[in-house]
């Protein structure tokens, strides 16, 4: 019997051995027009991938230098194992399975995952609720799990359940990447335009505009400018889209419906001004924000005068599920603006833009609501993953609950005797990174932060974390500190210089 199961194994690995082998890799941005990956709304794939071409450096040799741990849940990835019932046709067998791990990204479903990413990749998922593609979308990494920041493969999928095709999953190779991030580079087109000497050339760049003639460029410029640059703020993520061969028109028709826009073509307004979304030029953003005593600030910005017309209101709920009001603000007329809440910040708050009218439904006369917009939910790390602990294998993360200011430790697990080594260090919120380090407003030893219950796929990690009663607010940080002596009375009166082995980076910082 013993011989039996292990020559079933064999034929099973061989089987899924031939099978991944007809995995296709992808090379080029253009080669990404053939594939179904993110290329319709509200799927998200095209959107992960330029979020994570952004995340990582490439060595020379090939090699992903990720800017995130997946071991530790940065941004919300998790490890990934073929569903049983596409076993058969799932990632390459890992021979290793001590060393490589697979880590996945992209499951919008779960708020852990949705609320760390940028609005740009979850605006469509929010905005389309009863749209079963809206949550498709796959990145997977293989990583080493010695070294969980070194990625040697990337897998772009689409699953959902056992729905699944070993055609929608390919291997995205360095050179691909590279030329996503070779669109953040500015391009001085109307200088290329304007040559007559213009001839596509690619040999000494990773840049896949250079490849173009000047008629394609012109193409991609009127597409962008016309349908997307009133949906996504980034001028890469829009190259992104058109020259991968993102269904744009499909998309600017979505976005005509959402934000009443005439079916006519747009009139041309002033830039500061529009009539509608869809002649204006940035994108309508609302969002979740700090005051500085910790409550929740809503803020706006791009809303177009059809809309400012209905006298519209921004909802705050306390999830994106939720129907349970925590407090409302008129925009009173203005197309951006702010308005500070007594509501304490908390993860999950959830704005959107709705007005109000009466009417009547099935023989009922009372208030309704048209819901317009659904902003990004508010992520209690204000999506800012751990800081290193310099010289150790730990972390520091700040974060807020109920509006205060907390602190959160990640310890590996191979940093055994942690404890003692950190005994006597401590963590400082300050209300500004210009303060000294001895200017902390308020302060607790690591061996008093509270464990917290292990999950599972936070298992390479030891987590704890502390809530202090200091007010989360813009510029709030916090500082890992550090001593071996026994300082705790100095420290207590101020006297003493620590070592400072970590800074957090400070809340609400504009990232540049």
């Amino acid at each position: 019997m013993m011989e039996l199961r292990t020559l079933l194994c064999c034929f099973a690995l061989l089987f899924i051995g031939a099978s991944v082998a007809d995995i296709e890799t992808l090379h080029d941005i253009k080669d990404l027009k053939g594939i179904e990956f993110g290329h319709e709304y509200p799927r998200h794939g095209l959107l992960l991938l330029h979020w994570l071409a952004s995340h990582v450096t490439i060595d020379q040799a090939e090699a992903l230098l990720l800017h995130f741990d997946p071991l530790r849940q940065d941004y919300g990835f998790q490890h990934y194992e073929n569903p049983l019932c596409t076993e058969e046709f799932g990632l390459p067998h890992l021979n290793d399975p001590l060393d490589r791990e697979y880590y996945s990204l992209g499951s919008l479903s779960s708020e852990a995952v949705r609320t760390q990413l940028p609005p740009y990749v979850t605006q469509d998922y929010y905005n389309s609720l009863d749209n079963p593609n809206r949550d498709l979308d796959l990145i997977i990494l293989r990583v080493q799990k010695t070294r969980p920041m070194i990625a040697d493969k990337v897998y772009v999928t689409s699953i959902q359940g056992c729905d699944y095709n070993q055609n929608k999953t390919h291997e995205i190779s360095s050179k691909l990447l590279r030329q996503v991030q070779a669109l953040k580079k500015p391009v001085n087109i109307l200088l290329t335009l304007l040559s007559d000497s213009w001839v596509p050339n690619i040999t000494q760049s990773d840049d896949p505009r250079l490849a173009l003639t000047k008629g394609e460029i012109v193409t991609h410029l009127q597409n962008i400018e016309k349908h997307l640059k009133s949906i996504f703020e980034q001028q890469d993520v829009r190259w992104l889209l058109s020259l991968a061969g993102y269904d744009l028109e499909a998309r600017f028709y979505i976005h005509k419906q959402t934000w009443l826009c005439s079916t006519d073509e747009p009139a041309q307004y002033e830039e500061s001004n529009p009539k509608t979304a869809c002649e204006g030029h940035i994108p309508v953003k609302i969002e979740v924000k700090s005051t500085p005593d910790g409550y929740a600030r809503l803020m706006w910005s791009g809303i177009p005068n059809n809309i400012i017309e209905q006298g519209p209101t921004i909802v705050l709920f306390s999830s994106d599920t939720s129907s349970m009001l925590e407090t409302f603000e008129s925009l009173k007329g203005q197309t951006s603006g702010s308005a500070d809440t007594f509501v304490a910040l908390k993860h999950g708050l959830h704005p959107r833009l709705v007005t109000y009218k009466f009417g009547s439904e099935h023989g009922f006369f009372g208030l309704r609501y048209t819901v317009y917009w659904r902003g990004p939910q508010f992520d209690a790390t204000n999506r800012v993953i751990p800081t290193e602990i310099n010289g150790y294998n730990a972390s520091l993360q700040l974060y807020t609950k109920d509006g205060y200011a907390c602190a959160r430790l990640y310890i590996k697990n191979s940093f055994t005797d942690w404890k003692q080594e950190f005994y006597n260090s401590w963590v400082g919120f300050y209300a500004s990174e210009r303060d000294l380090d001895h200017k902390y407003q308020h302060y607790q030893w690591v061996s008093n932060f509270e464990k917290v219950e292990e999950d599972d796929d936070t298992k390479e990690y030891l987590i704890y974390q502390y809530q202090s009663n200091m007010s989360i607010g813009p510029g709030v940080q916090a500082r890992f500190l550090f001593s071996k002596e026994a300082v705790r009375t100095f420290v207590l009166l101020r006297w003493y210089t620590p070592t400072v082995k970590a800074r957090t980076v400070p809340w609400e910082k504009v990232k540049t």
